[in-house]
């Protein structure tokens, strides 16, 4: 990806399923997701979500599925807005997030993220929010840098 992610929910294909940055922390099953509606100004809309867990893993029990179920599904609100200006993050410069609905993107990969992203909130939300997955939070390191 050349510069800092700038996409919209109206850049995703409406109606096609694609993997989300996150899934089962159990069993290791991903997220998919796709985008079912965009409201005009292309910030905010809806998308329906899926996730098929493997057979042993024990959330689909938690989730209060059927026996026989594997595949959880429900829809969502997702979306976001950008701070005008980009903020730099350990040398890599991102648009942080002015607002966000219950799902939005990971700054790093692109991905939306389904589940809980890390928020790094920029002068106490005031200027913005960095949303990364935990993927992306493991492979750059981002939990060993605030340990420090």
């Amino acid at each position: 990806m050349s510069g800092p992610f700038h996409k919209l929910l109206r850049d995703f294909r409406l109606n096609e399923w694609f993997e989300a940055a996150d899934g089962c922390e159990v069993c290791g099953a991903k997220y998919k997701v796709r985008v079912t509606h965009v409201c005009e100004n292309g910030n905010f809309g809806d998308v329906e979500w899926a996730i098929t867990h493997k057979p042993d893993c024990p959330e689909r029990f938690a989730e209060d599925m059927d026996e026989e179920e594997v595949t959880e599904s429900d829809w969502d609100n997702a979306g976001w807005e950008f701070m005008p200006e980009p903020f730099t993050f350990r040398g890599k410069q991102y648009y942080p997030l002015k607002s966000r609905a219950n799902i939005g993107p990971c700054l790093e990969c692109g991905r939306l993220i389904i589940g809980v992203p890390l928020i790094l909130f920029i002068d106490k939300g005031r200027k913005g929010e960095l949303d990364f997955c935990w993927s992306c939070v493991r492979r750059l390191g981002i939990m060993e840098m605030i340990k420090r």
